[in-house]
This record gives structure tokens, sequence and C-alpha cells, in this order.
């Protein structure tokens, strides 16, 4: 199958989702590549659930801009925006939950 992300709720509520299997896991396997670089990113299961929370997800997000401007392959920089985009959900922002966690879900 595949990977896919959600921003959830504390509640379980699913906020936002992203499935692009390819995209993801190429962005995964570019991080493996060297995990001193990107440390939490390289530490993604592919096959089990992953989950961040607000401050781990500030840091994977400077791991997601590192790569945008390190990486050549247009799909992993691609996976690395959309990312971006779902970890931005996380921030706090007025009258949005602070419970909120990052999950990858692994095939």
């Amino acid at each position: 199958m595949g990977m896919s992300v959600q921003v959830r709720e504390f509640s379980g509520v699913v906020v936002e989702r992203l499935t692009d299997a390819a995209g993801v896991g190429s962005l995964c396997a570019f991080a493996a590549s060297e995990p001193s670089h990107y440390p939490l990113l390289s530490g993604i299961d592919p096959y089990d659930d992953t989950c961040f929370n607000p401050r781990q997800t500030a840091s994977l997000t400077a791991e997601l801009r590192s790569i945008i401007e390190q990486s050549k392959d247009g799909r992993v920089r691609a996976a690395a925006q959309a990312l971006l985009q779902l970890a931005s959900l996380l921030e706090v922002a007025p009258r949005r939950p602070h419970h909120r966690r990052l999950l990858f879900i692994g095939d």
C-alpha cells in the first residue's frame, strides 16, 4: 500500500490528511540516507505508525526545509512542501486547539 500522513486532534478527529505514498516514501528514503542530518525523518517507520507532537514537529519542520533546499528530486521536494503545510496546522494560533499531532501511518 504505502504511507499516509494526518494531523489529528487529541480527541482523534482528523483535521487534514495527505495521501501520497510514493512521495512520502521517497522523502523518508532520502532522509534515511543521511540520518545524522535528518534524525526525525529518518526515524519514521514505513511499516508502523510514527507520531510527532508540536515540539517535535517544530524540529521536523527544520529538517523538511533543509530537504527542500538540498534535494534535486522534485517528488521529494513536493512531499516535503506538502508536509510543511500539514505541520503548520500544529502551530499555536488563536482559536486553534493546542493538542494536535502529526501522524505518519505506515503500511
